[in-house]
């Protein structure tokens, strides 16, 4: 006599089957995901002091670094150029990790400003970074937030071509780097550079070192020498508002520091001369309502080469940000910066800027 209720050992095996079938293809399912977004911002400026050029990259660093021209007071400059477009991919499950890659643009670039300027084109593959974006001797978390997009003293702030590996080490990672010369004319060795960044309860706190070996024949003269800065940097958030700061110093920093405010090496004795260079911020930002918060920055970059005194560049941002809703800003910064002038071995009256910043930017 059979039992009805007793299951069929067929079809246990074949639904044991199915279902180990169904366990192992959601364990190979790769989900991609590809967005497209950017913002439009707009930026209104009015100088009631400048002793540099109206230039079209008119942020505040690079005004004073144009020749000296006669003061330019009252004028009013207006810009859309610094909004931007990005695409981003990624890929999660595959057999050889998670996948992600990012390509970005604007229109800052150029001497008309009217061209689609490369930000970002990068690649990862679980913690490798391959391809073109910030140097691994930033810290973007430090970054203060101002309307002047990358005008303010004492800020490593660059972009180029990265072969980086983050560890993990518990909250914390440590990033290793090898990076496209930055001061080197004839490079025969990468930058390299380690970064570890530790996330604690109240913010994070980051320490990195950058090692140059920086390579010069004029044709006349060959030598060599090797550079070496350090950063230390980071956020302390309290009660809804946060501080942040940094210290950098080191020998050869040239285009890491403030778009290559100072060369990073003088060849025109014998021997190659490295510059020197110290930069600290401070940056304290309140947030007076969720839509309403302010930012002050203040910050100083020293240099010298060889002895003298090539200038120093100071700046203070103030702003107040009004946002609504979260892709949408609306501010007002005001700043004021100073630049010492090398000439030979002296150094001329300071340039001064004097400006008031309002933009608007609505991100998509």
């Amino acid at each position: 006599m059979h039992n009805k209720n007793k299951p069929n050992v067929l079809s246990l095996t074949i639904a044991s089957l199915m279902l180990a079938g169904a366990v192992s293809s959601a364990q190979a399912e790769i989900k991609t995901t590809n967005t497209f977004s950017g913002y439009v911002k707009m930026d209104v400026l009015f100088n009631s002091e400048n002793d540099g050029t109206n230039g079209l990259r008119d942020q505040a660093l690079l005004t004073l670094n144009q020749d000296e021209a006669e003061d330019e007071e009252g004028e009013l400059y207006m810009s859309a150029w610094e909004s931007r477009l990005k695409f981003a991919h990624s890929s999660t499950g595959t057999p050889v990790g998670d996948l992600k890659a990012v390509i970005e643009g604007d229109m800052y670039s150029g001497a008309t400003q009217n061209i689609f300027n490369l930000r970002h084109a990068y690649f990862q593959q679980d913690n490798l970074t391959l391809g073109q974006t910030w140097t691994t001797f930033m810290d973007l978390g430090a970054l203060a937030e101002t309307a002047d997009f990358g005008g303010p003293a004492a800020r490593i702030f660059t972009r180029q071509p990265v072969i980086r590996y983050a560890i993990p080490m518990g909250a914390g990672k440590l990033e290793l780097a090898a990076e496209k010369p930055r001061n080197s004319p004839d490079p025969k060795t990468p930058d390299l550079i380690a970064k570890y960044t530790a996330k604690m309860d109240f913010g994070h706190l980051t320490a990195g070192v950058l090692a140059q070996k920086i390579n010069v024949d004029d044709g006349t003269k060959d030598d060599s020498a090797t550079a070496v800065a350090g950063r230390f940097s980071g956020r302390f958030n309290f009660a809804g508002d946060n501080i942040k700061f940094a210290l950098i110093s080191g020998n050869g920093l040239g285009g890491y520091m403030n778009f290559g405010d100072v060369a990073a090496y003088d060849f025109s004795g014998e021997n190659l001369e490295l510059s020197k260079q110290t930069g600290y911020k401070l940056a304290f930002q309140h947030v007076f309502t969720s839509s309403l918060r302010s930012t002050i920055r203040v910050a100083k970059t020293t240099s010298e080469i060889d002895g003298n005194d090539m200038g120093d560049f100071s700046s203070m941002h103030v702003n107040l940000i009004y946002n609504p809703y979260k892709p949408l800003k609306y501010g007002a910064e005001v700043i004021r910066a100073t630049k010492s002038k090398a000439e030979g071995n002296a150094l001329t009256d300071d340039l001064k800027l004097s400006r008031v910043h309002l933009f608007a930017k609505l991100a998509f």
